[in-house]
């Protein structure tokens, strides 16, 4: 199925109006909003200044919200981030927008040069192999393929992974998986300028790392909160809403086989 070409508006002011979302052939995002700066304009109070924005990333279109006062729905859920397909409904204040499939081709840029995608894959299964073969029967497929892919730098990716086993956990192990994902979408935001998402998913991790011992299925968790509050700390500390290149990523590192 081809990702969308246009969002109509169904329902709200300007009914019946199509937006095109073309111009991501030609830039990283584009921003919806009450603001007159934003790509495509939906003015009405129940509108943030920069509500919500599309994005590709990794041969999908994404749909974010940009820490929005009232919210940004689609399919009736309301959320963080997810995977815009055609025949979505988005919900946002007045407006319903319903995501269209192109009229032709789209001319969207591709992910990433086939050979380079090729060899990040080859990376990750090979990391995978390389837990698989440490905790094998001790902890979830899921959970070791998500810390691959998050230690290779594929944020969106270990977020996708570890939602389905967060799907099915209870206790401990879910509030693990769901910090584990705040925190893939915490540096998502970050690495692609969205200071207030990143903000706000750095917050949500922080607060949840007293809930849970020191180490815990292997990952010493203190450790790893070091790590990632220290990418975010020039934007919370300093104000400074910018890459840090220099500061390195956190890396999930598994310890022995408790």
């Amino acid at each position: 199925m081809h990702m969308p070409g246009s969002l109509k508006i169904i329902a709200g002011p300007r009914d019946s109006e199509t937006l095109s979302l073309e111009p991501l052939a030609r830039k990283q995002r584009l921003t919806f909003g009450r603001y007159h700066a934003c790509d495509h304009v939906l003015s009405h109070p129940t509108v943030s200044r920069e509500h919500f924005y599309l994005e590709l990333t990794g041969g999908k279109m994404l749909i974010v919200d940009n820490t929005s006062g009232n919210g940004t729905f689609v399919n009736s859920d309301r959320i963080s981030w997810a995977e815009l397909k055609v025949g979505d409904r988005i919900q946002v204040g007045p407006f319903v927008l319903l995501a269209e499939a192109p009229e032709s081709e789209p001319s969207l840029p591709s992910p990433a040069d086939s050979s380079d995608s090729d060899t990040a894959q080859t990376m990750k299964s090979d990391a995978t192999d390389a837990l698989d073969a440490r905790f094998r029967g001790i902890y979830p497929r899921e959970y070791l393929e998500g810390v691959a892919q998050f230690n290779a730098g594929c944020y969106f990716e270990a977020h996708e992974t570890w939602e389905e086993i967060w799907l099915r956990s209870s206790g401990d192990e879910k509030v693990l998986y769901q910090k584990l994902i705040q925190s893939a979408i915490g540096l998502h935001h970050f690495e692609r300028n969205n200071w207030n998402g990143a903000r706000g998913m750095h917050r949500r991790v922080a607060e949840k790392l007293a809930a849970l011992p020191r180490m815990f299925m292997s990952l010493d968790l203190v450790t790893f909160g070091e790590q990632f509050t220290a990418v975010f700390r020039p934007l919370l500390e300093e104000g400074i809403e910018a890459p840090q290149p220099s500061i390195a990523r956190p890396v999930i590192e598994l310890y022995g086989q408790v």
